[in-house]
């Protein structure tokens, strides 16, 4: 056989043998990547997440451990997720079968043992549930005739959410969220300057920065303002230290703009964990929600927002609309404003701030 032909059959073998490899390695690799989801009970409540089982032990995403009221953030320096509750405070180290445990006593780290590793998954590090939840004090069990686990975690946290005020005096709130900006805020703000309505913007820090004359031009004609962090964020998928982040520096921008800190906060979406809520309440932020949703972000027309409107308000009512200019879905919400105003008004409502609504809850709680 000529020198060629060797080299050509050798040259076929090899790709052989590499497109083998290649194809064993990625059904290996796509089978890992699509995760399993099942829900886990904490404090009764189910919540779903992804997991993985090695060699019998159940791993979670770390941030997961958030809706236990746990406070979990990542160091990157030591590559190690770092949780904290109550008094206690741990490091577990990507592919490290041992825990750093701090002595708040002593102000050192000593080491500890885990049953198996903590790994990394597509960035993501994931945590062996079991040991952590009873390294946090917590009671965790599970049910094998539901294959469900079960964690109790014995921390109370003061409820921090209102969707509606509780009075019986006709009043009601008109909330947008997502501003500013220089589409549909400015004309939002001519109709309630028009209609001689207050209203309560939510405004992202990001923004503020964009448009501080327009942030300016809110407070200026009597509108009340709440904190909607920096960078509109899934709380829950966000560090703890990057939640406090988000606060703190949309705070300062208004603090800057405007000249004032507002105490309320609404999470984008409504979506937060236990240790969200941990963190607002050292803060001293109120968290706002809302009890009617006119969905308008949707694109609905007016007459359906309007409907809505009228189908689930109340006295003491939260009206959620939005006044970003994404895409441009918010004409409906603008066409119906004036038109919700008219309607509720004729109905015996009258329009307040936020502000003005929470106080006239604490004046009833006092009476």
């Amino acid at each position: 056989m000529k020198k060629g032909a060797i080299q050509q059959q050798i040259y076929i073998c090899i790709m052989l043998l590499l497109l083998l490899f290649t194809c064993t390695y990625t059904n290996v690799y796509a089978q890992e990547s699509q995760l399993s989801e099942a829900p886990i009970f904490i404090d009764g409540e189910a919540v779903n997440t992804r997991f993985i089982m090695r060699e019998g032990h159940l791993l979670v995403p770390a941030i997961f451990l958030k809706h236990t009221g746990t406070l979990v953030d990542w160091n990157e320096e030591y590559r190690s997720v770092v949780f904290q509750s109550k008094e206690r405070m741990f490091a577990l180290p990507v592919e490290k079968d041992f825990t750093d445990d701090f002595d708040r006593v002593t102000g050192t780290w000593k080491r500890g043992s885990l049953s198996t590793e903590t790994i990394e998954f597509n960035g993501e590090p994931f945590i062996p549930l079991i040991d952590v939840v009873k390294k946090l004090g917590m009671n965790v069990k599970y049910d094998p005739k539901v294959k469900r686990t079960f964690i109790t975690t014995n921390i109370h946290i003061q409820p921090n959410e209102l969707n509606k005020v509780d009075t019986s005096s006709m009043l009601v709130a008109l909330t947008f969220d997502d501003g500013p900006e220089n589409h549909y805020t400015p004309m939002i703000l001519d109709i309630l300057k028009e209609k001689g309505v207050p209203a309560t913007f939510f405004v992202v820090g990001r923004e503020i920065t964009t448009y501080p004359e327009i942030m300016k031009r809110i407070v200026n004609e009597g509108h009340g303002i709440g904190n909607h962090t920096w960078h509109h964020p899934d709380l829950r998928k966000k560090w703890s230290s990057r939640i406090q982040e988000e606060i703190q520096s949309t705070q300062q921008e208004l603090q800057k703009v405007v000249g004032k800190k507002p105490d309320l906060f609404r999470p984008p979406y409504g979506a937060m964990t236990k240790a969200d809520k941990v963190i607002l309440n050292k803060m001293g932020m109120r968290n706002i929600l809302w009890s009617v949703d006119t969905l308008d972000w949707s694109g609905l027309p007016a007459d359906d927002i309007l409907e809505i409107v009228n189908r689930d308000i109340s006295p003491g009512g939260i009206i959620l609309q939005h006044n970003f200019q994404y895409g441009r879905l918010l004409d409906g919400s603008v066409e119906a404003l004036p038109r919700i105003i008219d309607d509720l008004q004729k109905k015996g409502y009258k329009f307040v701030t936020l502000q003005t609504l929470l106080a006239k809850q604490t004046v009833e709680e006092h009476s």
